[in-house]
């Protein structure tokens, strides 16, 4: 029997995004306070010292996410962090 895999961090990305683009008043949540909104969406508690910045792209601007070098982070940054490439915690 297989057991279907955890969801990703791309995963719970593409569910916020999506409620983000059909529903107005969760775009501005997310906009004013991107952890509480994250906890709506998807039930993780998002640590602390982890912060969160929301940029919304316009016709006219895009973003490009550089995402930490795995390779590189140190063991103490990932007990920080909670570990990688998730910095989220499932309550």
């Amino acid at each position: 029997m297989d057991e279907a895999a955890a969801p990703s961090r791309r995963d719970y990305e593409a569910k916020i995004v999506a409620r983000a683009w059909a529903d107005e008043g969760f775009r501005a949540r997310l906009k004013s306070d991107p952890r509480a909104a994250v906890a709506e969406e998807t039930g993780i508690t998002v640590p602390e010292p982890v912060q969160i910045e929301v940029l919304e792209e316009t016709p006219d601007k895009a973003y490009l996410v550089i995402p930490t070098n795995r390779t590189e982070i140190s063991d103490e940054e990932l007990s920080l962090a909670g570990g990688y490439p998730d910095p989220c915690t499932c309550d």
